[in-house]
């Protein structure tokens, strides 16, 4: 016999075959080689009412004999059987009526009129059921996909847990976020979050995801000119780096707001960990770029810069023009190169990267945020918050906690002096308005709000 699996299309035209056949469950069951429990439950479950133009007088016992006329003190066809009318209901005016009776055959095995021999000479009962392959497998799958949909828990224990996602995803947290910081009080699936949102549970909707919302789409412009590079840090040759080296890499890149707006941030996102740094640069410029990485190589420890610059992936943007001035920062030599560039307009080459900017663009929006009018503890600020949402790929650990598993103390050094602390999972946002609600707290004037 089989191992459990379900039912498909041709086992059930095998089933209504046999049923028309009048074979019993037993035999059915050996022809598709499944149990007769599996076959009798299929039959009962997926049986659909036959389609049969019933009149109104069908429901008596006696209508194929009945030759009675002129039950109806009033009638309208004078001479024609009573049996025939499809006017008037007989149960109410005729005083020989014998309600109809439930088929014998559909309360017990095999639960329809399949290979019924009364079929051919024309049944009267109007509560007939058969077995038919196409639509009990249609039945089948609705029935499966019912049984994912919703979720099974009372409404007020969804009502106590909405109470406390709905602020989180106010704040700019995913539903996977959620889950993991408050695993404690929601105590569900990512999914089952997803179908309470769906269900607007607790006035929850869609609109508060902001990846369900979408994205602008990509305007179509003008490239930049393109960096010329040796092939010595091509890509080719990332490449063709031991597969620890590749694994270990770190990413960098550069994040703008508006148009007008000279100052960026330079990114540096160290992949093993997850964790992003970033520095304020005053220009997109190479000069400003080195000037950032000098002040990084003299904040952060020198085993550790030596660690996270051991390999860097960089892009081909103008900022990036000076490959011997930036690889020597972090310790490189044409002949054994630690900064290597992406092919030209290929970003997908630095995956990683570009994925975790999303999560700063949460707070700092591409063509909105006034980049001019951030300061360094905007930026301090921002890296913390992103920093500190879980992760699925690091199993709902933080980039924060896993940079600290990896180089302890003096990633702790780093992080402190680059302003990183972990946030509170309350405390928690991912949305621009978290950088108003600090600078707020400094006297400064709102960078988005009035």
């Amino acid at each position: 016999m089989k191992d459990y699996n379900q039912l498909t299309l041709y086992d059930r035209q095998k089933i209504e075959e046999g049923l028309n056949d009048r074979l019993s469950f037993r035999k059915i069951a050996a022809i598709i080689d499944r149990s007769p429990s599996t076959v009798s439950r299929e039959v009962k479950e997926n049986r659909t009412p036959k389609a049969v133009k019933v009149k109104q007088q069908s429901v008596c016992r006696e209508r194929n004999w009945c030759k009675l006329t002129g039950v109806c003190e009033t009638c309208r066809r004078e001479g024609a059987t009573c049996a025939t009318c499809d006017i008037c209901d007989c149960s109410k005016v005729c005083k020989v009526y014998i309600p109809q009776l439930t088929c014998e055959r559909l309360a017990k095995a095999p639960w329809t009129c399949n290979g019924c021999r009364k079929n051919k000479y024309g049944c009267n009962r109007n509560n007939r059921m058969v077995y038919l392959a196409k639509a009990a497998d249609v039945l089948s799958t609705e029935r499966r996909s019912e049984s994912r949909q919703g979720f099974d828990m009372p409404m007020e224990r969804a009502e106590h847990i909405a109470a406390v996602v709905r602020p989180a995803l106010k704040r700019g947290l995913s539903p996977y976020e959620v889950a993991v910081l408050y695993a404690d009080v929601v105590d569900v699936s990512v999914s089952t979050l997803y179908r309470m949102i769906e269900a607007g549970v607790g006035d929850m909707a869609n609109i508060d995801l902001e990846r369900k919302v979408g994205f602008k789409p990509r305007a179509h412009i003008k490239p930049k000119s393109q960096t010329k590079h040796s092939k010595e840090r091509n890509y080719e040759a990332f490449c063709k780096l031991p597969d620890e080296r590749k694994a270990a890499a770190s990413e960098m890149d550069t994040i703008e707001g508006r148009k007008r707006d000279r100052q960026c941030l330079l990114t540096l996102y160290h992949k093993p960990s997850h964790a992003h740094l970033a520095f304020l640069m005053a220009a997109q410029e190479c000069e400003e770029t080195k000037d950032k990485l000098e002040y990084l190589k003299g904040v952060c420890p020198p085993s550790l810069f030596k660690t996270i610059t051991e390999t860097v992936l960089t892009d081909n943007g103008g900022e990036m023009a000076d490959e011997d001035g930036i690889d020597a920062i972090f310790g490189g030599t044409k002949k054994d190169p630690h900064l290597y560039y992406c092919d030209p307009r290929r970003s997908d080459q630095k995956p990683h990267c570009e994925k975790n900017h999303s999560e700063l663009r949460q707070i700092f929006p591409k063509g909105i945020t006034p980049m001019d009018d951030v300061d360094a503890w905007d930026v301090a600020v921002a890296l913390s918050h992103v920093n500190s949402s879980p992760r699925k790929v690091l199993c709902g650990k933080t980039p924060i906690q896993m940079f600290l598993a990896f180089f302890g103390d003096e990633g702790r050094e780093l992080l402190g002096s680059l302003g990183i602390a972990e946030v509170h999972r309350d405390k928690l946002t991912l949305k621009p308005d978290i950088l108003d609600i600090e600078r707020k707290k400094r006297g400064l004037p709102p960078l988005f709000g009035n």
